[in-house]
């Protein structure tokens, strides 16, 4: 299958194969301007510096810059060229993908089991005849929903 060159310039097709002939790819045969767009003429990004950042499985697994020597003592499990730090957890992702680092941190605030509303109000068990007179437990009750839990 032949490929078409199409060039903004003169609007012409140009077979790929004849320019590869001619080692031309880049400049049209028909007008002699070049076939890159305005976007590809223009110089290529700059490469953003990478720094190394290390992850250690002490402490639950921590990721950090290796300039940063918190944890010199201990030998990294791997060792990262990365961007930032969000580059440096995506490939973590890839070559650990269980991670203790990626796992959900429990939640230290207590959430209604009904409506998962955080708002939550402690209330004194009522007295009756029958539980007992004497009885000094609490119940939760969700201040959206009113059901007690």
């Amino acid at each position: 299958m032949v490929r078409a060159v199409f060039c903004p310039h003169c609007k012409s097709m140009i077979n790929e194969d004849i320019l590869k002939e001619r080692n031309s790819e880049t400049v049209c045969l028909v007008c002699g301007k070049s076939l890159l767009s305005e976007e590809e003429t223009v110089s290529p990004p700059k490469k953003k510096e990478t720094k190394k950042y290390n992850y250690y499985k002490e402490g639950g697994g921590t990721l950090i810059p290796e300039s940063n020597k918190a944890l010199s003592k201990y030998t990294p499990l791997y060792t990262f060229d990365a961007t930032d730090i969000e580059d440096a957890e995506r490939q973590l992702k890839e070559v650990m993908p269980n991670c203790p680092l990626f796992e959900p941190r429990p939640s230290d605030k207590v959430t209604c089991p009904y409506c998962g509303s955080t708002e939550i109000q402690i209330v004194q068990k009522k007295y009756s005849l029958f539980t007992g007179f004497a009885t000094n437990d609490v119940e939760r009750v969700c201040v959206r929903c009113k059901r007690k839990f």
